[in-house]
């Protein structure tokens, strides 16, 4: 009966194990995507800003 009881906690333990893995492996996949996200946004904050400077320089916007 010991042994049958072992087998099940094992089961239980196992499979435990892999809901915390895949949970983990979720949220890294998600924190990943933001920061991605959160890089392209940004990038394109940062190609706003240089065309707007060099539009500036170059006297197509008047200074502020």
């Amino acid at each position: 009966m010991n042994k049958r009881i072992r087998k099940k906690q094992e089961k239980q333990r196992k499979q435990l194990e892999m809901k915390w893995l895949l949970d983990m492996a979720v949220a890294i996949d998600t924190a990943i995507q933001e920061y991605w996200q959160w890089r392209e946004e940004m990038e394109r904050r940062y190609v706003e800003l240089y065309a707007e400077e060099i539009a500036r320089r170059m006297g197509l916007i008047p200074k502020q």
